[in-house]
């Protein structure tokens, strides 16, 4: 039961930089395709967060570490200011170290309940 409360404080945590990313724009200078991007980004992170939290299947967590990826790669990959680029690196570190550990507890709570096969 404890993995699973772990789960789910990282899905929580996971939906909470996804509503940090979605409105970080209103800190942070950001406009044309990058703000598009960071936008659709967190709000994936805020609904497969949310959805993790009410299942029991890894899937959110994985679709939440590519959207990590893409956080970072995007801060890369668009002209934006240093403000932002740290914003979104920082973030996309957190985000993905958060559904690489749900993930694996998730993974864990599965083993130790149907056992291994």
């Amino acid at each position: 039961m404890e993995r699973l409360m772990q789960s789910r404080i990282a899905s929580a945590l996971t939906a909470i930089v996804g509503v940090w990313l979605m409105l970080s724009p209103i800190f942070i200078s950001i406009s044309g395709a990058a703000l598009v991007s960071l936008l659709i980004t967190g709000a994936v992170m805020i609904v497969f967060g949310l959805v993790q939290l009410a299942t029991e299947n890894t899937l959110p967590s994985w679709i939440n570490a590519l959207a990590a990826i893409w956080l970072f790669i995007s801060a890369l990959s668009f002209s934006v200011s240093a403000a932002v680029v740290w914003n979104q690196v920082v973030f996309a570190v957190i985000a993905f170290a958060l559904a690489i550990w749900d993930g694996s507890e998730v993974s864990e709570v599965h083993r130790l309940h149907h056992g291994s096969v």
